[in-house]
């Protein structure tokens, strides 16, 4: 998915600086009457250019403090839709930072519905994807959108129709899983693999996943590490999964399988 690109606005310094000083030059040209020629425009052009990246600068610090706050804006009313559980007042709060947020719309969309899929509001969330012309996605979204759309259906207990989605844009996830920094999808092509019994390779994805500085995603990957474990007869990796789950859980629905967990793992112990 698209970032806000707050760092992009920097080089813009430069440039705008620059422009700014060639139309000063041209301006200061064309009133003494274009009777200068190129050594007294450039002279002209070299003073402008320290002020006018003064002035370049001061503006883009304004643009990046406004999309700060947009974004704390936006974070709050996320966190407001996650402790409401996604009611009609938090995802009207939600709509309203998202549209000072600014953007395109499809962006907005995918922006709303990963939002949607932090509350665990699944079905909003496929809403959300519905609604979003796919053909104006950059190839980064397009990732995104099936990542999110197979993920909604696996938690909402349509294995079926998650894995022919996944066998159908397959070179979506291809290309993602060959890149860096792509834990999330790992961590869904690995739910796919476990949905299909493949649990070796959906425990080598969810270890891949889980090397990351994100709580609630290795607090996952652990999740569904337990079960692989569980499923394979490893009976004690299971329980040391379950307890490294337990010191990351961060979301009621983490809590809720974190203690169905615990139930099976006591069950297997006791056979």
């Amino acid at each position: 998915m698209k970032t806000f690109r707050i760092i992009r606005n920097i080089f813009a310094i430069p440039i705008a600086a620059m422009t700014l000083s060639y139309v000063g030059m041209c301006v200061y040209w064309v009133f003494t009457g274009c009777r200068y020629g190129v050594n007294t425009c450039s002279v002209v052009f070299v003073k402008l250019l320290p002020w006018m990246l003064i002035v370049s600068a001061v503006c883009v610090m304004i643009v990046n403090v406004r999309s700060v706050r947009r974004i704390k804006g936006f974070r709050a009313a996320l966190d407001g839709c996650r402790e409401n559980n996604a009611d009609d007042a938090s995802v009207a709060e939600l709509d309203r930072r998202l549209d000072k947020l600014g953007g395109d719309d499809e962006y907005k969309k995918l922006l709303k519905a990963s939002a949607m899929l932090s509350c665990s509001a699944y079905e909003q969330c496929c809403a959300e994807l519905d609604s979003i012309d796919f053909t104006a996605l950059t190839p980064s979204e397009e990732e995104e959108y099936f990542n999110m759309l197979i993920y909604c259906l696996l938690m909402q207990g349509e294995r079926e129709r998650a894995v022919e989605t996944y066998l159908l844009c397959g070179h979506y996830f291809k290309r993602a899983l060959a890149r860096s920094g792509t834990q999330h999808i790992r961590h869904t092509v690995a739910m796919i693999y476990y949905a299909v019994g493949e649990y070796d390779k959906a425990e080598r994805l969810l270890i891949e996943a889980r090397m990351v500085n994100d709580k609630e995603l290795r607090c996952d990957c652990d999740l569904y590490l337990a079960l692989c474990f569980l499923r394979t007869g490893r009976l004690d990796a299971a329980k040391n999964a379950v307890i490294s789950a337990a010191s990351g859980v961060s979301t009621k629905r983490q809590q809720e399988e974190l203690e169905h967990l615990k139930k099976a793992v006591y069950a297997a112990a006791h056979r």
